[in-house]
């Protein structure tokens, strides 16, 4: 009995063991203007019952979260982290080859609820990145680089977004500022600032000024919206960096010297916020009354977001129209408003085929349902595009 009993416990943990050899672990990373959409994929491919736990006070928005349970495909156990940087900054992360780079906030296995801050695991890789651009259109292409495994998984919309103010001569006349042309977007980028009567037609509004703020060298938003206006992928752009205090904004100076990803950005206004949601806030804290910018001027902040991010500026109601078309997902089908770019599911094809599987998942979930949490359906699409910024053709 007792030889049975030792040969049973020994067999339970084999058992115990294989089981756990069998659970996949896949760490996703990339575009943070996507992430609403990809953490509905997995959610929608888990059997339920699954748990979640997240950064943030919702799952869409959440920078990083961790979701434990089984596929409904294959009934395979997984754990799925994600943890979100940029676009173009996951592309980085997954494809450079030396020195193998890592992301450092993973939430540990079994953490459950909202608003989580840790604990986080060691540094470790990326299994996969969602991206909101071409990985040939990066810095971190060829030479150096893996060239990832890319699944087009959906379309992904831009908006320019203006700031809120309390100064009551700005609110005046910042009703007036409805609409950005890609000569506009690449002037302010260029320069930084652009009087407000070049927005709005009104000559009273010169004295008043429009300032930028954007996104850092990490992000995939960035790379498109320098695409997309003519400004160019690689530009050097004037980006503003508001100095918020009691909720309002104070101050604004040119973006102080960044390093991202380990490369350091010393041109002062090149580099500019980390995620979406940071970006949203600033914008969505008011110019404080009689607040000037560095040229001594009343001014309005003026910036550019995903959908999931420009929603929580004044409740959605700042975005601008680009080029004279609002955006609508029917005005992109159509290709009447083209500030957009493809969703792309990247992955080194050297993943394990097991974690593959749960990618790939992940990619047919967002491209046949879930994309519309983020963006468009690719499948919807009446229009496409070769290249961020390219031409668009009619299917």
């Amino acid at each position: 009995m007792k030889a049975l009993k030792t040969f049973m416990i020994a067999l339970c943990a084999v058992a115990l063991a294989s089981l756990a050899q069998a659970q996949i672990v896949l760490h996703v990373t990339g575009s943070t203007a996507f992430r609403g959409a990809t953490h509905t994929a997995i959610g929608n491919i888990l059997n339920s019952g699954y748990t979640v736990g997240y950064s943030g006070t919702t799952l869409n928005s959440a920078g990083q979260a961790v979701f434990s349970g089984t596929t409904k495909v294959g009934n395979t156990a997984v754990v799925i982290k994600t943890s979100w940087s940029g676009s173009v900054g996951g592309v980085q992360t997954l494809s450079q080859l030396s020195p193998a780079l890592t992301v450092a906030t993973w939430l540990q296995t079994g953490l459950t609820g909202a608003g989580l801050t840790g604990p986080y695991d060691s540094a470790a890789p990326a299994d996969v990145t969602m991206s909101d651009s071409f990985q040939s259109s990066t810095a971190f292409y060829g030479t150096g680089y893996a060239t990832l495994v890319d699944t087009t998984v959906g379309v992904v919309p831009f908006v320019w977004v203006k700031g809120q103010t309390n100064d009551p001569t700005v609110a005046l006349s910042a009703p007036n500022l409805t609409n950005v042309t890609s000569l506009l977007a690449r002037a302010l980028l260029s320069a930084g600032t652009v009087p407000l009567s070049q927005f709005t037609g009104a000559s009273g509004d010169s004295t008043i000024d429009v300032d930028a703020t954007g996104r850092d060298e990490d992000s995939g938003t960035r790379l498109d919206t320098f695409a997309e206006s003519g400004f160019g992928v690689f530009g050097s752009p004037l980006q503003y960096d508001p100095t918020v205090a009691g909720g309002v904004i104070t101050s604004i100076a040119p973006w102080p010297a960044n390093t991202v990803d380990g490369i350091a950005y010393t041109q002062l206004g090149h580099s500019g916020f980390s995620s979406g949601g940071s970006l949203a806030t600033a914008l969505n804290s008011p110019v404080n009354t009689g607040a000037t910018d560095p040229f001594g001027n009343k001014f309005l902040m003026l910036g550019y977001a995903g959908l999931s991010d420009a929603v929580n500026v004044n409740g959605g109601n700042n975005e601008l129209m680009y080029n004279g078309v609002p955006y609508s997902a029917a005005n992109v089908q159509q290709g009447r408003y083209t500030f957009w770019s493809y969703e792309h599911l990247m992955y080194r094809n050297t993943l394990a085929p097991a974690s593959i599987t749960v990618a790939q998942l992940i990619a047919q979930q967002i491209l046949t349902q879930d994309a519309t949490v983020s963006g468009v359906l690719v499948g919807s699409m009446q229009v496409s595009r070769r290249v961020e910024g390219g031409i668009v053709s009619h299917n």
